[in-house]
């Protein structure tokens, strides 16, 4: 088992992206998540500057997934409206690009966007999905090793994926080296009858982890059993990352905490790497 700790720089909100680096520098984080929203206006320059400056690693990029916003907003592959998919899937393919330029292991993303309770777990859109799945899948081969990542969230944020179960048997019948999933202990907490069992269900299908207490504010402050989690990854012997998600409360468009700043982001940061690492050393 190798755990490289990230946090994913979306949850600062308007914080500038320096101000992050340097957070993530001072509480030794190995590496730093970095939301991608629109390819076009983001500064792969700049990025690779905070990098090589702060000595922190791009483990991962996360989508901005607007399942519920209105049609010209709305990103989701497994929307009604061809157009829709269309252009979601331009979005990531740019985010791709951009993840693999700047040496991410994954790019994740939630297929059915986030907030969107309207379409569900059908055969017709899981068909839908698993042929985008598969495009994106040889987009990833064509720029290099990164993966594509699906994350399955919580029944009151999406109706299609929300287990670990349905993210593999969309995997299953994707069947692509370079599509994978993620699971986030937050969302698990809800869906999952244990984090440990749904761990070791996944196994080697699972590259990546968000991490946040079943309350999603810092570890320690929830009622997760994150010996078992850490148990369990011992179990499928898991390289990769886990990055760090903690939130303020929200309602079902998490998006929200785009908004302003976080007067808790020092301590969620310090909290959450030193008790990882405190459940690590003895478990």
């Amino acid at each position: 088992m190798k755990i490289t700790y990230s946090i994913s720089n979306w949850i600062y909100g308007e914080e500038s992206l320096e101000k992050q680096f340097i957070r993530l520098q001072k509480y030794d984080y190995d590496a730093i998540e970095l939301m991608i929203t629109e390819p076009e206006k983001f500064n792969i320059t700049q990025v690779r500057n905070y990098m090589k400056k702060y000595e922190l690693a791009c483990s991962s990029c996360a989508t901005m997934m607007t399942g519920a916003a209105e049609k010209s907003k709305r990103r989701n592959l497994i929307d009604k409206n061809e157009d829709v998919i269309k252009r979601m899937l331009e979005y990531l393919k740019a985010c791709l690009k951009i993840g693999e330029e700047l040496g991410a292991k994954l790019l994740l993303t939630v297929p059915s966007g986030v907030a969107n309770v309207t379409n569900g777990w059908t055969e017709g859109n899981r068909k839908l999905c698993v042929n985008a799945l598969q495009e994106l899948g040889d987009y990833a081969k064509s720029v290099g090793k990164i993966y594509f990542v699906i994350e399955p969230i919580n029944r009151y944020e999406n109706a299609f994926m929300q287990r670990c179960e349905q993210a593999l048997e969309l995997l299953k019948q994707t069947n692509h080296p370079q599509v994978k999933m993620m699971l986030d202990f937050f969302h698990t907490s809800i869906e999952e009858g244990n984090n440990g069992q749904a761990i070791r269900r996944a196994n080697k299908a699972v590259v990546h982890f968000h991490v946040a207490d079943s309350n999603r504010k810092s570890t320690g402050r929830g009622q997760t059993d994150w010996f078992e989690i850490f148990r369990a990854l011992r179990d499928i012997d898991y390289v990769g990352a886990m990055a760090c998600e903690p939130l303020p409360p929200t309602g079902a468009d998490v998006y929200e905490s785009l908004k302003g700043t976080r007067p808790e982001a020092d301590l969620y940061a310090k909290e959450c790497i030193e008790y990882l690492k405190f459940i690590e050393s003895v478990v």
